[in-house]
């Protein structure tokens, strides 16, 4: 691991990473507190053990109740700026048992070894990281030639070694193992670059290379009440002859995966959905906050700001509900929330957010860049007068300042430019969510009214 040019050897003892780890930590913390275990784990009824809800291969449209649960928990701990949060990372794995009838055929190991993975996570609680971009390249050049490309570049009889390289692997850094897969092929890509394969996050020859921190590591928590809890870091991924064992590589040289791409990511796509949806509410409390704070309701103009705000919230949160009532079981028994409804929701969710980032900003005025730093409100000679001079309508002079600091962090710091930038990839940008909804989304009703009206 690299950062900034030198080896990392202890992630944990590293300040930038440290922090998020804890925060990580948290979320295992609550997994054994009584007060929450119930909503983020599960009991199995062949053993009596519980594990992570987040390893749970939902059934029913109650298992998918479960994991909302679970995702509201671990959005309110990290107030949802940790996108690749504990309970996201085995979405994939989950989806590949949801659509082992369209793989089976070809692979027909695959899903011994999905469901094996699928039972280490659980027994060891693993955080697992989604790894799927390519890097940035130069794409007039034919896919072949395109050295980056992860491939495999020997096949042993123990296994397979890849060379190339991944983007993003947001908090792979920070865990324990990834999944890793391709984006949609292109028709004239390699055989041996289709492959979807598990790989520890310490594996010899892995190199990572990461992003400079936006965080330090040592953030007051009262300055900086979002950032003290740290950040996913994100970096790019070198393969050098990484060595990878047949019981890991789930699938190869299988063209259908690249065909089924969207297919294999409807888990993923309900999970990064709901978690913006809980963010949304956190949106909507802030404005309210913001405008308590200053006594500025009476002015019609501020209301209908909170009331949009207010919108953005409940239209995800209808989405999510409608997506997960309307579920239905896959032909591989796996229950998966209505995939339109959840399309929807993304493209709202990505369309509108830096609206409600600049609302946020708007009911604060110079809220955000009049804030004072806890070390000079702590001096003799400044905290009585900032009290006498700034106090707010239904906050102190104090708690109005921590709220702006707050309102900063989330709206206009360098880790929030960082997490508006994930939110709007991790959807997939809105061109394509268009597609998907003109693709995918069923008009059938509604045209057979209108045939049936004008006898068409």
């Amino acid at each position: 691991m690299i950062l900034g040019g030198r080896d990392v050897a202890d992630v944990t003892a590293e300040p930038s990473l440290g922090t998020a780890i804890e925060t990580l930590g948290s979320y295992f913390d609550a997994q054994v507190a009584i007060e929450t275990q119930d909503l983020l784990t599960t009991v199995d009824p062949a053993t009596g053990n519980r594990f992570s809800t987040a390893w749970l291969v939902p059934r029913s449209i109650d298992d998918l109740k479960r994991y909302d649960a679970m995702i509201r928990h671990s959005t309110t701990l990290t107030f949802g700026v940790f996108g690749r949060p504990p309970d996201y990372g085995p979405v994939k794995a989950v989806s590949f048992v949801a659509w082992n009838h369209l793989i089976k055929e070809k692979d027909p190991e695959a899903l011994g070894k999905i469901e094996h993975f699928l039972q280490t996570g659980r027994e060891n609680n693993l955080v697992s990281s989604d790894v799927i971009i390519d890097v940035q390249a130069n794409r007039k050049l034919p896919m072949p030639d395109r050295q980056a490309r992860l491939r495999v570049v020997e096949e042993r009889k123990d296994g397979v070694v890849l060379c190339g390289a991944k983007a993003g692997n947001s908090v792979l850094a920070q865990g324990n193992i990834g999944t890793v897969s391709m984006p949609p092929p292109d028709p004239t890509m390699p055989e041996e670059c289709n492959i979807w394969t598990a790989i520890p996050a310490n594996a010899p020859g892995l190199k990572m290379i990461l992003r400079e921190p936006n965080v330090s590591g040592r953030e007051n928590r009262e300055d900086n009440p979002l950032n003290a809890a740290g950040e996913e870091a994100d970096c790019i991924l070198l393969f050098d002859h990484v060595f990878v064992p047949w019981d890991h590589v789930f699938s190869y040289k299988n063209k259908t995966l690249g065909q089924i791409y969207t297919t294999l990511g409807q888990f993923a796509f309900w999970k990064i959905a709901n978690r913006l949806a809980y963010r949304g509410e956190i949106f909507a409390g802030a404005a309210q906050l913001i405008v308590d704070a200053l006594g500025t309701d009476h002015v019609p103009a501020v209301r209908a700001m909170v009331a949009e705000v207010i919108s953005y919230a409940a239209i995800l949160r209808g989405m999510m509900t409608a997506a997960v009532e309307t579920a239905q079981p896959t032909e591989s028994g796996v229950m998966l929330p209505n995939h339109s409804f959840v399309t929807a929701g993304r493209l709202h969710a990505i369309e509108h957010y830096p609206r409600i980032m600049q609302i946020l900003r708007d009911l604060s005025g110079q809220g955000l860049i009049g804030r004072v730093p806890q070390a000079a409100w702590e001096r003799e000679d400044l905290g009585d007068l900032l009290d006498t001079y700034l106090p707010g309508y239904r906050l102190d002079a104090r708690e109005k300042n921590r709220l702006f600091n707050f309102i900063w962090d989330m709206t206009c710091s360098s880790s929030a430019m960082r997490v508006a930038l994930f939110e709007n990839i991790n959807a997939t940008p809105a061109p394509a969510l268009r597609e998907e909804l003109y693709r995918s989304h069923d008009r059938s009703n509604g045209m057979n009214l209108i045939r049936r009206k004008l006898g068409l």
